[in-house]
């Protein structure tokens, strides 16, 4: 028990010797030196980065400590303009979309436009088709001898034959009645009169 004491004290003793001897007398010397270094006009703080700096880690860290923050100030650059970039991107986009949609509403304007145009030619020209087939079929039976023309119409049903034959000479109608079977062809003679006559009338 008394030896436990005894090293207290001792401990105690050294660590009071540390702080009076070592201690207080180093801060009371760096004050007054710091005192003397401003009254000559020497920045001491300065001084002191000056000096730290030139400690060999203290150095290498101070260093890796302003690379860091270049690196930090050029990564953040980099990303704005990335930001910029793409925000001018998404802008061009749009302006493309838009573009694409006017110029669609220009197109089906445009075919709005167009098509009635087109379509006042398409009833005459429906009815030149129309009608060229009946002339062209008329003059072929105009063509053929009264013998072949009669077989045919025979074949054909009654109102396409008095279609035809309303269409052709009176005579060649006639010669091509004159070789059909007599039932037929007086079907079509009582049905060609009937026609004439209301086309007369309606004249």
């Amino acid at each position: 028990m008394a030896g436990s004491n005894i090293e207290q004290e001792q401990q105690t003793s050294r660590w009071q010797w540390l702080l009076f001897v070592v201690i207080i007398p180093s801060v009371f010397a760096a004050f007054f030196l710091l005192l003397i270094l401003n009254a000559a006009g020497v920045d001491a703080a300065k001084t002191a980065e000056q000096w730290v700096t030139n400690v060999p880690f203290v150095s290498e860290w101070t260093d890796w400590k302003k690379k860091e923050k270049t690196i930090r100030e050029a990564m953040a650059k980099q990303q704005e303009t990335i930001a910029r970039q793409k925000r001018t991107i998404d802008e061009q986009q749009n302006q493309i979309r838009q573009l694409k949609n006017e110029l669609a509403a220009k197109e089906k304007e445009l075919a709005r436009l167009t098509a009635p145009a087109a379509e006042p030619d398409k009833p005459a020209a429906s009815a030149a088709e129309a009608a060229s087939p009946s002339v062209d079929v008329a003059s072929l039976y105009g063509a053929m001898s009264d013998k072949q023309a009669a077989a045919v119409l025979t074949e054909l049903s009654e109102s396409e034959a008095l279609d035809v034959l309303s269409k052709m000479d009176r005579d060649k109608a006639a010669a091509i009645l004159d070789k059909m079977p007599a039932k037929q062809a007086a079907k079509l003679l009582s049905s060609l009169s009937k026609l004439t006559m209301g086309e007369e009338a309606a004249q």
